[in-house]
């Protein structure tokens, strides 16, 4: 992964963990950049040579007996690739169409070369072209800025068509590598931006790059995994095919693992047969006997202690230039290329001291297993190998607040703060007058002396013994008031979300919601701290930001507030290596009640939430 993706991943994972780090960020951040600049690879990925956006496509397929590409061609291009046009555009444009067979011959000699094992140029059959809608790559770096030259990602062309072409490179045997060669001309720079990708069977040799001159793919027809271009900058992210990742959460360690479900054969018998597709139907045997072996493998300490999974969840996973995402659909599944991702949750009590994790699995094809480790200042790559399986995270955070829940006070003007001692001095002191009024002329002195003492008494336990009961004549709240309750109620909800045991995350939101109506508001509260994103992801929502507060009115019942409220905020989902970050918009009618001088939460209903693109 280049340096400068690396750089993006970990601005992202720093300036995420900014309630949580402190002081520290600004140093720990300089500290991490340096390190990337130094070559260390992350495990979040983004790729920003945006090269799916090009004006020109090549989605190139490497199959048993030939070379598959799909064309999509600018207007702007053709004249460069004219061969390829049909004749009704060639007509068009008073071009008289050559026969087609000398049209291919020229194309794939002198501008898109497909060389086999260095000296064999393939011939190209052309098996259609006409224009067609640009199709619509969703690209990962949409919106990115670089960190360096400030900069935004290209986005992707106005135009919206563009020629669709399809051909084939046929051989007659196997070839050890093959060799694209792009439209060059006389001084082999390249006549078009042509971004590419090479796919063998299902599998992407490649992420999207560009294609600027001859690249050679070296080919293993056995393991696709191995396939890869000789060029290293032309390489895939997810180039292993077992991947570990540890991640350190304030209330969880969470290890999950990437693997091949042919390289997990090789430690536990499934009982597929590699020539038949997985079905829908047949996915949850995979599953349950993938989660059953790794309940017990792979060993975690954490603090000296060594401890078992509290749960262990499996999924089938889809690798594409977005990220890893679950496999949601019902689609049929090829046992040779089907990936499967483990997590594995072990909840603690507070952030840990020190986590090892001891790697079991191993083969004469794989001695070594990449490993992340993840904290709220990471990612830190390291590897597990056969003669060093294990690998230990230590808590190097030079400051750390423990995600908690904190009171919500009500402001002074919504409570009557009473002295009490001074009250019953001062009523002393008036009872000594009154006696002295009344009192003979020997008695007048006493009780004006004791009427001046419980008064200087009075003055001065102002402050002290002090009785604070609710405001009779208090009205609503104004918007600032009810916006700092908000505000403070959700970055409780925001803390109390870490937990992961549900009876403890019960008691913590009991905390700072009105008595017996936790379960009631769970569900919203719910929702609005744990965003499913698109691909199975399941994020947890950060700081809230934003807070606009309206329609201000009395409960019902009770002290209290109702408000319609509208703020915004960022979801973080961190699984299988990856970052993923969205924008929230979210809106809900809240109900605040007042509680021993707290504002607790009441209710929480309408809540809508919407994911930014």
């Amino acid at each position: 992964m280049s340096r400068v993706a690396a750089m993006i991943s970990s601005w992202k994972q720093l300036f995420t963990c900014r309630r949580r780090c402190g002081a520290a960020r600004s140093m720990l951040l300089a500290v991490f950049l340096t390190l990337m600049g130094t070559g260390l690879a992350v495990a979040d990925w983004i790729n920003l040579t945006a090269a799916e956006k090009l004006p020109n496509i090549a989605e190139i397929f490497v199959r048993e007996d030939r070379v598959h590409i799909v064309l999509q061609l600018s207007e702007d291009s053709l004249e460069n690739v004219a061969e390829l046009l049909p004749e009704n555009m060639l007509n068009e444009r008073g071009i008289e169409p050559e026969p087609i067979e000398q049209r291919m011959e020229r194309f794939a000699r002198e501008k898109l070369q497909v060389i086999a094992d260095g000296t064999i140029d393939l011939s190209a059959t052309l098996r259609f072209s006409e224009p067609r809608p640009r199709k619509d790559r969703s690209s990962p770096v949409k919106g990115i800025v670089h960190p360096l030259t400030r900069q935004k990602a290209p986005e992707p062309p106005d135009e919206v068509r563009v020629l669709h072409a399809e051909l084939d490179y046929f051989f007659d045997q196997k070839p050890k590598t093959l060799t694209f060669v792009p439209p060059l001309d006389a001084d082999g720079n390249p006549l078009l931006e042509l971004g590419f990708i090479v796919y063998q069977e299902s599998v992407p040799v490649i992420d999207f790059r560009e294609l600027i001159g001859p690249a050679t793919l070296t080919i293993n027809w056995d393991d696709p995994w191995v396939s890869a271009f000789e060029n290293p900058n032309l390489a895939r992210h997810h180039r292993w095919p077992i991947m570990s990742f540890i991640y350190v959460e304030p209330r969880e360690v969470r290890h999950e693992i990437v693997i091949r479900l042919r390289d997990l054969e090789d430690w536990t018998n499934l009982g597929l047969d590699r020539n038949a597709p997985i079905t829908d139907g047949g996915r949850k045997n995979v599953l349950d006997a993938t989660s059953r072996f790794f309940e017990d493998k792979n060993p975690v300490i954490i603090d000296g202690a060594p401890v078992n999974p509290a749960s262990v969840r499996t999924d089938f996973l889809d690798l594409s230039l977005a990220g890893i995402e679950v496999i949601e659909d019902d689609r049929n599944l090829d046992p040779a290329t089907a990936v499967l991702g483990v997590t594995l949750s072990y909840p603690v009590g507070q952030m840990p001291e020190e986590v090892t994790t001891i790697w079991q699995l191993f083969s004469d094809r794989i001695e070594t297993v990449p490993v992340t480790s993840i904290d709220p200042i990471g990612p830190f790559p390291a590897e597990f190998g056969v003669t060093y399986p294990s690998h230990t995270w230590t808590n190097r955070l030079l400051r750390f607040e423990e995600p908690g829940v904190n009171t919500v006070p009500v402001t002074d003007e919504r409570s009557l703060k009473l002295p009490l001692l001074t009250i019953v001095l001062a009523v002393f002191a008036l009872n000594a007058v009154a006696f002295a009024l009344k009192a003979s002329r020997w008695a007048k002195g006493i009780g004006f002396a004791a009427a001046l003492i419980f008064a200087a008494g009075a003055a001065v336990t102002t402050d002290r013994f002090i009785a604070t009961l609710p405001n009779p004549f208090a009205t609503l709240p104004g918007e600032n008031e009810a916006e700092t309750a908000i505000k403070s109620v959700f970055a409780n909800a925001n803390a109390s979300f870490y937990e992961i045991n549900e009876n403890q995350l019960e008691a913590e939101l009991s905390k700072f919601v009105h008595q017996g109506l936790a379960p009631i508001v769970f569900t919203e509260l719910e929702r609005a701290n744990r965003v499913e994103l698109p691909g199975g992801i399941t994020a947890r929502v950060g700081d809230i930001n934003d807070v606009a507060i309206s329609e201000i009115r009395p409960l019902d019942a009770g002290r209290g507030f109702s408000a319609l409220a509208r703020w915004s905020a960022e979801a973080v989902g961190q699984h299988w290596g990856y970052l993923h970050l969205r924008e929230l918009d979210l809106q809900a009618r809240v109900e605040m009640i007042e509680d021993d001088r707290v504002w607790r939460l009441a209710g929480l209903t309408d809540l809508s939430i919407e994911i930014r693109e």
